[in-house]
Order: C-alpha cells, then structure tokens, then sequence
C-alpha cells in the first residue's frame, strides 16, 4: 500500500508500512472506532443552566454530528474527527475536535483513553473527515489539547461508556472557575452523552445538558435499494444483484460483493449535516475494505437516488412515495 494513501482504519489494521501488525491493536479500538464513526443526529437538553434558570428546562434542540476516522500519522494510527453542527445551521459547526484512541495500559482495568484536540482555526478545517488534501496540510502547530479532559471509557458488552476524572478538565481553560464532568455512551444506534459544569469553591453543580438519539423515528419512510453487479468490471455488463430495504434517517444495511468485499449502504434525509434545505435524499456506498472508497449521491426527498462504484451500483426508490413530507413538514 502507498503510505501516502494509508487511511486510519487501514493504519489500525496494521496495513500501512511501519504500522504495528493487526493482531497488537486491540480489538475495542477498531470496535470502538466503528461504532463511533457516522452521522449521529442528537436531540440536546439543557437541564439546567445558571445563567436563564427558568428557561433551561424547555431549552431543546437539535444536534448532528459527523464523527469519522482521519489519517494523521503523526497523531497516532487510530484517530476520529468530530464535527458537531446546529440542525438548522449546518453551515456553523459548534464543536470540531480531534479524537486520538489508544489503550491505557497503565489503568486496571484497562480502558480506551480518548485525548481531544482542539483546531486553532476550527473554519479553516471544516468537512475534514472528506478532505484527505486537508489533512494532509494540518500539522500539530494546528492543535492544542488540555489532558485534563481526556475520556476513559470501558467496554460493557456491545457498548462503550466512561467519560473524564476528577477535576482536571477546567472551563474556561484561560482563567478556570469550573470544571466539567462528561458522560459518554456509545453503542450500535446509541449515541449519548452528559456535561455538567461544577464550581470549584464548592463543587456546586451549575450547568447540566444530555443529548440523546432524535426520537421522531417514526418519520423515517423505507426505501428499496437495488444493488447491481458486474463481474468483469466493465460497467456495461452491470447485472442485478440482491435487493434491500433500509429506512431513511441513517437507515443502514451490509452486504458483500461475489468478489468477497464487504460493503455498507447508508441513506440519510433530514439527518444529514451538509444540506442547508434539509430537503435532500443522501445515498452513501462505503467499500469496508481497508482504505476502501466512499461515494455519495443526492437527490430530492421525493425521488430516486443512485450511487456508483467502479463494479457495482445502488439505485434507491422510496416504497410508498408520501406527499406528506413536504419541504414544510420537513422542517418542523
């Protein structure tokens, strides 16, 4: 493999030259990285907040975040890129971080240590996580961390949760006054988290939110997606191939191809970060092979939607076109 196109994923299964062989990186790194990665789409509550006391308890809105892996060598082989942005102002991201994963061999038990770096000129990096020329340019003068604020999280079944200790984590971190506790908890379709803000004079508990899964599911409408196939590479000969049903709003499926690579299909409407109309219709056909290409496709929410590869193509329809998602019942 050309070092110069080694992904992170493809450096945490150690197939990027100089890379430590796959068996030595745990397998709760690659998990951890696989159920983290996507686009999660949050609904935030403000439970308490010293500032507007009487507000706070109605205070909801409405969060995604894309968080994917980032080739950075010089930060480490297994590092994710979160970009958290307001629902309706996906233009705006309110968080961008640097995620570095790593087992901490020092605790026992052992557990996932998360160091979060910070971007000096957070605008300048915007959509990171799909633009490898970018993170090709970012250099560690670009970042700055607080090690206070490091995550250790454990495993517990098909989950991860933990957050950071002790007081270390301060804000604001040019002149402290508090310090935050943040609770995370990640699993396949559960993405939660908690940040309370104490004072240190007396450790009273001053500010509280929690963000949970965006319960309006029962929105989502099914799509049918064909996925063709062509054994001798050339598009011409394209013949079907399997059919499946996924529902929009992140909806998902995996399959694999005759020639034994694995893929994900993934369809997004309204939960998708990078359309300011919230109007679209995003198929996205990800190749799980290790530095393996991602193709993404948009359309109306109405209409049909096709994706395609080298080999292969998917063409997703809805099952039972609705004239009830109109442009304004999409933005409610």
């Amino acid at each position: 493999m050309n070092p110069a196109r080694c992904t992170a994923l493809a450096a945490a299964l150690g197939l990027c030259a100089g890379a430590a062989p796959a068996a030595e990186m745990p397998a709760e790194i690659t998990d951890l990285m696989r159920l983290w990665s996507g686009v999660h789409d949050s609904a935030v509550q403000v439970i308490l907040d010293d500032r507007s006391p009487r507000t706070a308890a109605a205070d909801l809105a409405r969060l995604r975040t894309v968080i994917e892996p980032v080739d950075l060598p010089w930060l480490g082989a297994t590092v994710l890129y979160l970009e958290e942005t307001p629902h309706d102002v996906p233009g705006a991201p309110r968080r961008q971080l640097l995620l570095r994963l790593s087992i901490d061999s020092q605790l026992r038990p052992q557990r996932i240590r998360v160091r979060q770096f910070t971007l000096k000129d957070p605008a300048q990096w915007r959509g990171l996580f799909a633009d490898p020329q970018a993170q090709r340019a970012l250099r560690r003068t670009d970042v700055e961390t607080l090690p206070g604020c490091d995550l250790l999280l454990s495993r517990d079944g098909d989950q991860f949760e933990g957050g950071t200790l002790g007081r270390g984590c301060v804000w604001p971190p040019a002149d402290p006054q508090r310090y935050v506790d943040y609770r995370l908890q990640v699993g396949a379709g559960l993405y939660w988290f908690r940040s309370r803000q104490f004072r240190f004079e007396d450790d009273v508990l001053v500010q509280e939110s929690a963000g949970y899964d965006w319960p309006a599911l029962h929105l989502a409408r099914l799509y049918s997606c064909r996925i063709r196939w062509s054994a001798s590479g050339a598009r011409a000969d394209l013949a079907p191939l399997l059919a499946l049903s996924v529902a929009d709003r992140g909806g998902h499926a995996e399959f694999s191809l005759p020639d034994g690579r694995a893929m994900r299909l993934t369809l997004h409407s309204d939960d998708w970060p990078f359309d300011a109309s919230n109007q679209a219709l995003v198929l996205t056909l990800q190749d799980l092979s290790p530095g393996g290409a991602v193709v993404h496709s948009w359309t109306s929410v109405d209409g049909q939607v096709t994706a395609a590869m080298k080999v292969m193509d998917a063409r997703c329809g809805p099952v039972v076109p609705s004239a009830s998602r109109s442009p304004a019942s999409m933005r409610r």
